[in-house]
């Protein structure tokens, strides 16, 4: 009878496949149950103290109430600054923007331009909330996936072909989760030409522009033309470059209009992120050479890690992996175990391999059908490198 009184909208929505794992993982735990967890994007780091002694002198001085919804005076010049710096775009400070984390963000940019009949382009493998997010919004996603082989990027004429006039928006994530790929500025130039001409979006989601490795380099999309920047949004934010996350601090910049839609949807479901975390995003986004200095430590220790894994992946009879380029994710190719007898039961699907793991091998990863991307599996490097070379292991054990 309960569900006969909710929208379809929520009834058709999917749970968060990382967010589900998290809790499975927990409950065994609770249960005494020693579990490498490995499958949450969360830094292992602390927020580093210049942070988190910034929010205190904020408190000291009565920082406590309401702030204009797109940011207190101090965040909008630091937004400013930030996307001056790192995007290599200017924008006004009527084209910024702070939001509940980065999720909030791209809620409302999609939001903002499409509705019932649009279409936005979702590039596979992509984050898990990407799909839902459009569809709450009312329009539908187009799926263009990218294969290992082709080391998880797109190509402009894979794009360009899943284009129809009823396309409102694509999102593009680079550095990618859950891959790791890093989109080259070339193959962004070739895909932002793409869109010239036509009434297409870009929202850009690059919450991990901190973390590139091996001389990688990021670079916003929105900074190539006239043309990028009237139509790109940017989003990012402090959770995964400044270990941030329980801040909760989303930034945004771009043309007037959509910002302008957005700030509006803010006003009405959110009013404007907690002051406290709006006085540390301030000082987080100026980047002192102190920050930057654990900044470089943390990306530091997040590509030890990757380089660990890819160290260990030897040893996993049958299994591949493209060498992450950047965020903190290694995607597991597990594809020549589905179908597969192992340990007297099959292995159907990665979403069944996922489970034998947490059950079995006491390892928590995130299957890779969540992310659009059936017979792999996401594994953390987020978590420590103790973590990081256990979970290793036991995954070696269970499977030989």
């Amino acid at each position: 009878m309960e569900n006969l009184l909710l929208h379809q909208r929520v009834l058709q929505l999917s749970l968060s496949a990382t967010l589900q794992m998290q809790a499975r993982a927990k409950a065994l735990k609770d249960q005494g149950i020693s579990v490498v967890a490995l499958s949450a994007g969360e830094p292992d780091f602390e927020t580093p103290k210049v942070i988190v002694e910034a929010a205190k002198q904020a408190l000291d001085k009565g920082v406590s109430r309401y702030t204009a919804v797109r940011g207190s005076d101090e965040l909008i010049k630091a937004m400013q600054l930030k996307f001056l710096r790192d995007q290599k775009v200017s924008y006004g400070p009527l084209q910024v923007l702070s939001t509940v984390g980065a999720k909030s963000a791209i809620a409302m940019a999609l939001e903002s331009v499409a509705g019932p009949g649009d279409e936005v382009i979702v590039l596979a493998p992509f984050w898990v909330s990407y799909p839902e997010q459009v569809r709450l919004a009312g329009a539908k996603p187009i799926i263009v996936s990218a294969s290992a082989e082709q080391n998880y990027i797109h190509t402009a004429a894979m794009i360009k072909a899943a284009i129809t006039k009823n396309t409102r928006a694509i999102i593009l994530n680079s550095p990618n989760n859950p891959t790791g790929a890093v989109f080259s500025e070339q193959v962004l130039r070739e895909i932002m030409e793409v869109f010239v001409g036509t009434a297409v979006w870009v929202i850009s989601d690059e919450i991990y522009e901190h973390l590139v490795f091996d001389e990688e380099k990021h670079v916003s999309p929105a900074s190539f033309s006239p043309d990028a920047y009237a139509r790109t949004v940017v989003i990012s934010g402090a959770s995964k470059g400044y270990a941030m996350t329980g801040w909760r601090i989303g930034v945004v910049g771009g043309p007037l209009a959509i910002v302008d839609a957005m700030v509006k949807l803010q006003q009405q479901r959110y009013s404007c992120i907690a002051s406290i975390s709006q006085a540390a995003a301030a000082f987080a986004l100026q980047e002192t050479p102190e920050l930057k200095s654990e900044i470089e430590k943390m990306r530091g220790a997040y590509q030890t890690r990757r380089d660990e894994v890819m160290r260990m992946l030897k040893n996993l009879p049958g299994v591949t992996c493209i060498k992450p380029k950047g965020a903190f994710y290694a995607f597991l190719d597990f594809s020549k175990w589905m179908g597969k007898m192992h340990k007297g039961a099959l292995i159907d699907n990665d979403d069944i391999l996922a489970m034998r793991l947490l059950n079995e091998a006491h390892v928590a990863v995130v299957s890779g059908a969540a992310f659009g991307a059936p017979g792999c599996v996401r594994l953390s490097i987020a978590s420590s490198l103790p973590d990081i070379t256990e979970g290793m292991k036991r995954i070696q054990t269970w499977l030989e």
